[in-house]
């Protein structure tokens, strides 16, 4: 006997430490010639098995164990499919009771499928008699080798492995203690639970009787069932008027062809060449399904992307509305799509709008039907720092020392504990204690076993029959699942498609709704120009926040040195911008402004490269090198491709022949040949495929574009977007303050949840502000919306539930602003709290009660809190400064005194800053010297003060105060920064500098206030300031008179005039 069929494997998750692949090496050396895989009621590891058990060359058996029941007693039986009915009888046995959540399987229920499967029982007693008996005259019915003997039928030795060597016993309670969140008895461990994988050695010393081997040897032989990859399993699309999917796809097809005038000829023979190979290959009803869906959303308030992936290389693709971008325009190839000669099922992923993905999932329900549509598993596995953490709480580890194990395990993706041991620290912790060494041995043996399922993020399975016929399904958060994943369902032949939720298409979608509701403007984003010179401006400054793509410090660099000005430029940057090909952004640069130093190695490759100024940057270019040098066909091009990104040493040896001889054939010299190849061999490895490209990028442009010509909707929006990052607010809401955009505070009538754009400009999220909720937030708009505005702060009072209105939420709507609009100082609405929150809410929300029996609420008019401490709450509710930056606020107070902002200052003038960070440092001979963060309310500039400098001012700088500094500025990684030799506080320099004053300059005045005439002394006294008044006009000066250099007199003209208009010199 040489066949094992119970294998528990490691897909009965947390119960088996049995991988496949162990298991398999195992056998083989065994020399075992059958294996059954029988997990308890799942069949996920199913494909594995099979591979692996089919490369090895073991007959592979299917089976699961379940536990059958009469009610009464439960018995645990293994259920081995015995043909490929047997299979399907499994899938749908294992689905049945995945979907019900069973733990238990009534009789019935197997009795339903039995029919094509051998029931093997386990250990059963006299009292399982019944449960037997309901299968009497069943000629595969066998117990167990531990079966009381006194009960009749074939027995069969039957031992479950759940662990592959006697020593990992002690995986299994680890497992179960994971899984139940015990903790792991390591005093009393059980004694071996005999459970391991047995040597065959081992099994002869079992002494099995002949009856027994002969049992196990017949249902071996019985059991031939097998997984079938590649079926034909496309569902069938029904078409509107029973005409073949061939014929109503080619009607389509051409109607659209007539219906948007693409009547050139390279678009008929481009048809027809795609048309040809997708219904060679059988693909009709695929295309025609997707188009269908997509036609949905796009009917359906459902934003669709542009295209994704290679699928935009098809013009079957644009003209089914599947892709909005045009191959023949763009130069992209089918092939690289979709490729006769590597069949594979075409892979289109659809972008939605992220918000609104579920409706299109929903659509495809509904039409398909219950059981006929579903998602798929993935599994999460125990990796080293999640099993670290497991199996040190189990072991009973503390807090502390699972927090030492995360901070000791490297954060690096695909971190293994045997990497993480080579690091001393580490391996220190280790051998701490015995504990420690024990917790080190229990982690590497359960390292990367699965734990848990969930759902692949956009997947989704299509069929025109109930899927459980072709796989195993079980359930997830979103509903239906395949227990298999997406490369084992595609393999078997289903249909997958990626439904992706895109964040960014859910903001265009909001920004056009919004524009079309206030300003009735619709935007057609189909019909934009794509040589909108301010688009390439925003682009060319960097100015790319919220913009798809875009936004990373690298790429604003990259904007700025390349300076875009086609579309094209977009799309290079978006395929340069990427490990491994960004070391060609500076040639592309330097080409791109000097396009005299593109060089190329043959003239033919110049048509191919022209664009992109001599560089290889898309994988389609490599093709049609491959094709124009070595007349390759795209077919035969895209397999080189392939070949060249995976490296594949044998086949690029025959690829590398095959060029050169297509080279030879085509007129092309040996050497140039091999030089072309090598070429591409360099670039093959991160070409980038440009349908992909060309169509994010065109998301990047539309954004662009709204951010350009609806600033106001386009900001308001992404600020929505990162509500609850207090650090991503604030560094939108400074970009807007930059492009002059008014951020106006939260208004109890205007604002909402999200951020609401209008013509005065954005007003502020209720949702940003610190303390208040969704909930409140909504109760508040749901009552505004429902009976009208907010007549003044009493009325807001009275009409909002008891149960949210709390002397909390008041300070907070006040201290921002939100009743701002009431026209009353927000000291005074501060006063008013005590009178609302007294009064008795049952009279309250009675407006008639409320009339008569409340006295008359007033206010206790009070005068406005300083200016400084409005902006200190301002920052401390919100994160960041709505109405002006403190060190702005003071800039426009002191403006007189002939000082600058970081923006239009130059070397030794002085500016106004605020030191938002300092760091000080000590340099190698031992001094102190710091960098520092200089903020002016609108910029940000590094600051450097040296130990020559800084020595004078380290006892008296410190961070958040304002300075006036002076300096001289230097580029450095290309940004600004100022070297400070100077520095003061700001009333010290003001006192320096009025003592000092020789003259005054009023702009456009003519002559001095009343006021001013005691104040004026004769031109002969000796401290006498002299008062100039400048015509802007005439650009001339006049003397205006002369007053007594008094600081009452200073005051004096700083209150008659603004601070704009005085410069004191």
């Amino acid at each position: 006997m040489v066949a094992h069929l119970n294998i528990h494997t490691s897909f009965d998750l947390l119960d088996s430490s049995l991988r496949i692949d162990a298991l398999i090496d195992k056998a083989k050396k065994e020399g075992y010639r059958a294996l059954a895989i029988t997990d308890t009621n799942v069949l996920y590891g199913y494909p594995k098995f099979y591979d692996a058990c089919i490369a090895a060359h073991i007959h592979p058996i299917f089976g699961m164990t379940i536990y059958l029941t009469d009610g009464l007693y439960t018995i645990e039986t293994v259920v081995l499919a015995k043909n490929n009915q047997g299979l399907k009888s499994l899938y749908q046995l294992s689905s049945a009771i995945m979907m019900k959540n069973k733990e238990e399987v009534p009789i019935e229920w197997l009795k339903k499928y039995d029919k094509h499967l051998i029931i093997i029982f386990k250990e059963a007693e006299l009292s399982h008699k019944q449960i037997i008996d309901a299968f009497e005259g069943k000629k595969e019915l066998y117990l167990n080798h531990n079966s009381n003997n006194t009960l009749t039928g074939k027995r069969v030795w039957m031992q479950s492995a759940r662990y592959l060597n006697e020593d990992d016993a002690e995986t299994i309670p680890a497992l179960h203690a994971i899984r139940d969140n015990t903790k792991l008895d390591l005093i009393h461990e059980k004694e071996t639970l005999d459970e391991h994988f047995p040597s065959i050695e081992e099994l002869q010393t079992l002494n099995l009787s002949e009856d027994m081997i002969a049992n196990t040897n017949e249902i071996e032989k019985l059991c031939q069932a097998e997984i079938a990859y590649h079926q034909s399993l496309l569902p069938q699309f029904v078409t509107p008027n029973g005409e073949t999917s061939k014929d109503y796809l080619w009607t389509i097809l051409i109607h659209r062809l007539q219906k948007w005038e693409l009547n050139d000829k390279t678009y008929f023979d481009r048809l027809k060449h795609e048309y040809k190979i997708i219904t060679d290959m059988g693909f009709e009803d695929y295309f025609l399904i997707v188009s269908d869906l997509i036609h949905f959303a796009k009917t359906h308030e459902v934003m669709v992307g542009p295209g994704r992936g290679s699928s935009a290389g098809s013009l079957v693709s644009y003209l089914l509305g599947i892709t909005t971008i045009d191959p023949l325009k763009y130069n992209l190839l089918f092939e690289r799509f979709l490729n006769p000669e590597r069949v594979t099922m075409p892979d289109i992923d659809i972008d939605f709008e992220d918000t609104r993905r579920e409706k299109v999932i929903k659509y495809v329900q509904d039409k398909y039907g219950e059981h006929h549509v579903s998602g798929i598993v993935t599994f999460g596995h125990l990796l080293a720092r999640a099993v670290a953490r497991d199996v040190g709480r189990i072991m009973g580890f503390d807090e502390t020392s699972l927090n030492e194990i995360s901070k000791l395990i490297p954060h690096k993706l695909g971190i293994t504990l045997e990497e993480a041991y080579q690091k001393p620290e580490f391996k220190a912790f280790v051998h701490r204690n015995h504990r420690n060494e024990r917790w080190f041995e229990v982690s590497k043996k359960l390292e990367g076993l699965p734990r848990h399922t969930s759902t692949h993020a956009a997947g989704i399975i299509i069929n025109d029959q109930p899927l459980f016929k072709f796989a195993p399904l079980t359930t997830g958060d979103t509903g239906l699942l395949t227990q298999w994943t997406m490369t084992e369902a595609e393999r078997i032949g289903l249909l997958k498609i990626d439904f992706l939720g895109l964040r960014n298409l859910s903001i265009i979608h909001q920004i056009i709704l919004q524009v079309k509701k206030d300003l009735n403007i619709n935007i057609d984003i189909e019909a934009i120009p794509y040589d909108d010179k301010k688009v390439f401006d925003l682009l060319s400054n960097g100015d790319t926040t919220g913009i798809f793509q875009l936004e990373s410090e690298g790429v604003r660099s990259v904007l700025k040195r390349l300076q875009p000005a086609h579309f094209e430029d977009i799309v290079a940057v978006t395929s340069l911008y990427r490990p491994g090909p960004m070391e060609e952004i500076p040639t592309y640069i330097t080409r791109r402004h000097n396009p005299n130093q593109v060089a190329y190695l043959h003239p033919d490759l110049e048509p191919i490269l022209k664009n992109t100024y001599g560089v290889i940057i898309y994988q389609e270019q490599i093709m049609q090198i491959a094709s124009q040098v070595a007349g390759f066909s795209y077919g035969e091009a895209d397999i080189l491709r392939r070949a060249m990104s995976k490296k594949n040493r044998a086949i690029l040896e025959s690829e590398r022949q095959h060029f050169i001889d297509g080279a030879k054939n085509n007129g092309y010299g040996e050497q140039i040949s091999k030089q072309i190849f090598d070429l591409i061999l360099k670039f093959a490895d991160y070409g980038f495929p440009r349908a992909h490209a060309v169509s994010y990028s065109k998301i990047a442009y539309i954004m662009s574009y709204l951010k350009v010509h609806y600033p106001h909707y386009f900001y308001a929006n992404i600020l929505s977007n990162v509500i609850g990052s207090e650090k991503k607010t604030a560094a939108i809401i400074d970009e807007a303050k930059h492009q002059r955009i008014s951020i106006l505070p939260p208004n109890i009538n205007q604002s909402h949840w999200y951020y609401k754009a209008s013509n005065k400009g954005i007003y502020l999220s209720l949702g940003t502000i610190k303390g208040i909720g969704y909930q409140s937030v909504k109760l508040i708009i749901d009552e505004r919306q429902q009976n009208g505005p907010y007549r003044d702060f009493f009325d807001f009072s009275r009409r909002i539930p008891k149960r949210v209105k709390n002397r909390k939420l008041l300070e907070s709507l006040i201290l921002v602003g939100a009743f701002d609009t009431f026209g009353k100082t927000r000291a005074t609405l501060l006063q008013a709290i005590d009178q609302v929150l007294d009064l008795n809410s049952d009279v309250e929300q009675d407006d008639m009660l409320f009339d008569l029996l409340t006295p008359k609420q007033s206010y206790e008019e009070k005068e406005e809190l300083p200016d400084q401490l409005l902006s200190d709450y301002e920052k401390e509710y919100l994160g960041f400064y709505i109405s002006k930056h403190p060190v702005e606020k003071k800039f426009e107070k002191k403006q007189y005194l002939g000082i600058f902002q970081l923006s239009n200052g130059s070397h030794y003038q002085p500016i106004l800053v605020q030191f938002d960070h300092i760091k000080q440092i000590r340099t190698k001979n031992g001094q102190n010297m710091a960098f520092v963060t200089m903020n002016d309310g609108r910029t940000m500039m590094d600051g450097v003060i040296f130990p020559d400098k800084f020595k004078k001012y380290e006892t008296s700088i410190s961070k958040e105060q304002m300075y006036i500094v002076l300096g001289k500025f230097e580029k450095r990684n290309q940004q600004m920064q100022l070297i400070i030799n100077q520095l003061f506080e700001v009333e010290a320099y003001e006192q320096t500098k009025l003592s000092n004053s020789k003259k005054v300059i009023l702009r456009n005045v003519t002559h001095l206030e009343p006021q001013f005439e005691h104040s004026k002394v004769q031109s002969n006294k000796q401290h006498a300031l002299n008062i100039y008044g400048f015509d802007e006009c005439a650009n001339k000066m006049t003397m205006l008179g002369q007053i007594e250099r008094q600081p009452q007199n200073f005051d004096l003209l700083i209150q008659t005039y603004s601070p704009a208009d005085i410069r004191f010199i």
